[in-house]
């Protein structure tokens, strides 16, 4: 995998809440098919959660050895990792070889504010873990998000990610250290998205397979490095980013008035790209509705294809235009879509990701019943080729993260009334 073979690829990954996606993205200037290789490595058999980051690590290494044997003609010119928000790993010791404690996941438990408005993501899990483990607390040397803990423990100096400037009242200051009585000393210094921050170590190296000395490339959370990749860079695109929860994310230059944002209850928050916004509405459930049903119904080994054909022959059987859980499921995005409407970001194109976007059939159905048009990019996963782009902007590649998407992203499928 070193840098004399053939074809230029960037090694990306994804730390999610139970499994740990990776890909090999060509990056050359030759474009066509950028998806090289692609996979996907559980931390439990259960698929639950992982109890300690040392199972983000290992998963990460069987996802390399698969992806080695899947293109071995792919030369990787960077890493670039992506992960879960805003989980931290409390450390122990250096970045490097020190002992990680369980992670704070994002669904972990937070502290309220005592005092003021916090508008951090992160720092009201740590203040819980201080508050509820004072010795492990007192043990802790840094706090790492997952991504960061992954790449130091490759070679990368431990940092924080900093999407974009604007993000900072997010993430920590000062200020908001001292509303939770946290030590900023904690809390290593911010870095910017697609900036090199180390080499793959010589241990690390042996480890993987990976070629000691490869550049490490910073990535951010997982929402933002989809945003990227799925292209949506640009005010008026959309991105409808779809899995066990979804959410729909419009691309704006200016973010609506306060008064509007809060009577349609959207979300807004910087885009992943400087000078522009996100206006979004999410649906907590969406794909969780659909597995909740082939559990129900004992239909959890079966491919998800398979079961959404299932429930339309149902439905046609019973006279029905939708099975009552697809129904509900596309439901709540035609509500999602008029309460985005209303509050002036209308959205009749999306850029469809995540496990939803996968199935053809569930891409036709959803279209019709929205009146919507999906595009399905190559890279479904688009965290992957958010990462893809923030490497090429690292390297040199492209003079900017968002100039990057634009070149690698590639739209493969399009469904809805133009289709």
């Amino acid at each position: 995998m070193g840098k004399t073979q053939k074809r230029g690829a960037v090694l990306c990954a994804d730390i999610g809440t139970t499994s740990l996606k990776a890909a090999l993205i060509d990056i050359s200037a030759a474009g066509g098919k950028r998806l090289l290789a692609f996979a996907r490595e559980t931390y439990s058999a259960s698929g639950g959660a992982a109890e300690n980051a040392e199972l983000w690590e290992a998963a990460f290494y069987r996802a390399v050895k698969i992806l080695r044997a899947l293109s071995p003609a792919a030369g990787v010119e960077a890493v670039c990792l992506s992960g879960n928000g805003p989980t931290l790993v409390p450390l122990e010791g250096n970045a490097l070889s020190g002992r990680a404690l369980p992670p704070l996941h994002w669904f972990s438990p937070g502290l309220a504010a005592p005092d003021g408005r916090v508008d951090s993501f992160f720092l009201p899990h740590a203040a819980y873990f201080r508050q509820n483990e004072p010795e492990n607390y007192a043990k802790t040397s840094l706090f790492l998000s997952c991504q960061e803990w992954l790449s130091a423990r490759l070679g990368a100096e431990p940092v924080t990610v900093l999407p974009t400037p604007y993000y900072r009242p997010y993430y920590y200051d000062e200020d908001q250290f001292a509303v939770f009585s946290l030590d900023g000393h904690k809390f290593p210094p911010f870095a910017p998205l697609g900036a090199p921050i180390g080499h793959v170590s010589s241990e690390a190296a042996h480890r993987s397979g990976l070629t000691a000395g490869l550049p490490i490339v910073s990535g951010g959370p997982d929402f933002i490095m989809a945003l990227l990749g799925s292209g949506a860079v640009e005010p008026g695109l959309v991105c409808d980013r779809a899995g066990s929860s979804e959410g729909i994310n419009v691309c704006a230059k200016e973010p609506p008035p306060a008064g509007v944002a809060a009577a349609h209850s959207v979300r807004v928050l910087p885009h992943a790209v400087e000078g522009l916004w996100n206006v979004s509405v999410v649906l907590p459930e969406s794909g969780s509705i659909f597995d909740r049903y082939r559990l129900e119904t004992g239909q959890q080994d079966i491919p998800y294809e398979e079961t959404l054909k299932n429930m339309v022959r149902a439905a046609a059987g019973e006279g029905a235009p939708l099975h009552p859980v697809l129904r509900r499921i596309a439901d709540g995005v035609l509500r999602a879509l008029e309460t985005l409407s209303k509050a002036g970001y209308p959205a009749r194109e999306m850029r469809h990701s995540g496990g939803q976007a996968k199935s053809p059939l569930w891409n036709r159905l959803k279209a019709d019943v929205c009146g919507c048009t999906l595009l399905v990019p190559e890279v479904v996963d688009t965290e992957l080729a958010g990462n893809a782009a923030a490497a090429m902007f690292a390297l040199g590649y492209s003079p900017s993260v968002a100039t990057a998407c634009k070149r690698i992203v590639a739209l493969n499928a399009r469904y809805g009334h133009t289709a």
